[in-house]
């Protein structure tokens, strides 16, 4: 009898629209001959599976779903949410207590990556650098001009807990600073102020599979704007990303090594990618993305594409691992 697979898709975040052509890219791709795949949507408190036209709620007491001829019990689920739930721990310590295999990191992994400032400071302890930043709570006291003097002009604005550049800002003048500020605590009740690091941003994908880290190529993101924020991440016409990067052999070197260094030292599982900005003085690791897209116009799967991996092969590969453990 075929396994019965949950891909989840949507979330609660700027990012929703995304997700749902990850989930859907993904469910296209889950051999039909090994498992039988249901497209899980995910929005607040709608958790529904969709069927003859018509949508199907989940029950959450066990996330199970009731067809017309019978119950389906999830023997794994396929995480494909960005931003919250998906990418910040929720679901994953949900599928934890009840028990059902998921792919990707796990809790701890995915609620610290997710949080830019505390992922900074972890890794700050191993030796990776990142720009020089100032840590903001909502509601506490904001001296902008101190934070002017410790991080210059300009400087970027973004929430701690937030992806794809949602609710971010580059600040170029002093009265810019507080609005920007306030843009980011409309997202989040924690904001991260990072000094602006000139150099080439560069992103890198990297998996595990049976105990083994693979890199994965290097793609360089060259924004048509002033940086890479929403619109020129899904905008093909606004960023040309560049697969494999045009970078040294130095360069790469670097990256892989610091990229495969990240992984292991924060415990990430599945695939991810962490990006970059890099000069002639270091390279600044900006984030990770825990579960990051996998649309037919995302980053990763053109890098998969390059190492001749076969996404379809792949996914089964998660699947199998994750209900291996």
């Amino acid at each position: 009898m075929k396994k019965k697979i949950a891909v989840v898709t949507g979330g609660n975040s700027g990012e929703y629209e995304i997700s749902i052509k990850s989930g859907k890219n993904i469910a296209a791709h889950i051999n039909k001959n090994r498992y039988d795949v249901y497209l899980i949507y995910i929005q607040g408190t709608k958790w529904f599976y969709t069927h003859q036209n018509t949508n199907i709620d989940i029950d959450k007491n066990d996330f199970s779903l009731t067809l017309p001829n019978g119950k389906i019990i999830f023997d794994c689920v396929f995480i494909a949410i960005h931003g919250n739930p998906g990418e910040n721990g929720k679901l994953q310590g949900y599928f934890e207590m009840l028990n059902i295999p998921y792919t990707g990191c796990d809790v701890l992994v995915s609620a610290l990556t997710f949080n830019k400032n505390y992922c900074n400071r972890v890794l700050n302890t191993y030796d990776i650098c990142t720009a020089p930043s100032v840590h903001l709570f909502k509601n506490s006291k904001i001296d902008c001009e101190n934070i002017i003097q410790q991080l210059g002009l300009p400087c970027f604005v973004k929430p701690c807990n937030s992806g794809s550049s949602v609710g971010m800002s580059k600040v170029n003048t002093p009265e810019e600073l507080l609005p920007a500020i306030n843009t980011a605590f409309e997202w989040d009740n924690q904001i991260l102020i990072e000094k602006f690091i000139k150099g080439r941003e560069i992103t890198c994908g990297v998996m595990s599979l049976k105990n083994e880290i693979k890199i994965l190529a290097i793609t360089e993101i060259v924004s048509k704007k002033e940086y890479f924020d929403f619109e020129a991440k899904y905008n093909p016409a606004l960023a040309d990303e560049l697969t494999p990067a045009d970078i040294t052999p130095e360069i790469q070197a670097l990256c892989e090594e610091k990229s495969k260094k990240i992984y292991k030292v924060l415990g990430c599982k599945g695939i991810v990618r962490i990006d970059y900005i890099f000069n002639q003085d270091d390279m600044y690791f900006i984030e990770v993305n825990t579960i990051p897209g996998q649309t037919n116009e995302s980053i990763v799967p053109k890098q998969l594409a390059i190492k001749n991996i076969n996404f379809s092969n792949l996914c089964s590969d998660f699947i199998e691992e994750a209900m291996a453990k």
